[in-house]
């Protein structure tokens, strides 16, 4: 128990670098997810039968997505 606590305190700032970078891991994994989401929100409107199909929140959905990669 006491030999990790040396352990660790001696390469803390190895330690520091390794959780800023999971960190920056992280964040990078969220605003993934976030995409996805809204890519599968856009397919989930797409696949609507034309009747049920809201046409002015998939053009919105669909200007939000093309204005996101531009």
């Amino acid at each position: 128990m006491f030999g990790r606590r040396t352990t660790l305190g001696a390469g803390g700032g190895d330690l520091a670098a390794r959780v800023a970078a999971l960190e920056e891991a992280v964040q990078d994994n969220r605003a993934l997810n976030v995409r996805l989401a809204e890519l599968t929100d856009v397919v989930t409107e797409l696949l609507l039968p034309v009747a049920a199909r809201d046409e002015q929140k998939l053009e919105e959905l669909l200007e939000k997505y093309r204005g996101d990669f531009s």
